[in-house]
């Protein structure tokens, strides 16, 4: 019977199971991203009597791919940090406490970088909402 280490092949099953996880977000967010493109080219040929809709329309569609390849970065993180805390767990001596407080640290600064991307994305919807010539330079 081949050796076995249950905690680390358990560690294994769930880093594989966050990963998968992530891969499902990231389908959906492709698959959000091309509905948006679709139905922003839709609208795009609808409102061609309005002149300045298809700058409008491009712009949107320029700040959702933006907000999804932030949701995907923070995605990548979320695999990266989960990955390394479960490795730091099966390979030190460190209390469950301490790798529960490291991972809550990470997790933390995770959100902390979701957020600020997440502002600066609004921040540039903003901002290409408004009138020409009230935008900054």
């Amino acid at each position: 019977m081949p050796e076995t280490s249950y905690p680390s092949d358990f560690a294994n099953l769930f880093i594989k199971g966050v990963e998968r996880a992530a891969d499902l977000q990231r389908q959906a967010l492709d698959a959000a991203t091309k509905q948006t493109a679709e139905a922003i080219e839709a609208s795009k040929k609808a409102s061609q009597a309005v002149p300045a809709a298809p700058g409008m329309f491009d712009m949107a569609r320029q700040a959702f791919e933006r907000y999804v390849e932030a949701q995907k970065s923070v995605l990548d993180q979320m695999v990266q940090h989960t990955t390394v805390m479960v490795e730091t767990a099966k390979e030190s001596s460190s209390s469950a406490q301490k790798v529960a407080a490291d991972f809550t640290k990470s997790v933390q600064q995770s959100i902390e970088h979701a957020v600020e991307l997440e502002k600066k994305a609004l921040d540039l919807l903003a901002q290409s909402a408004k009138p020409s010539g009230q935008r900054k330079a």
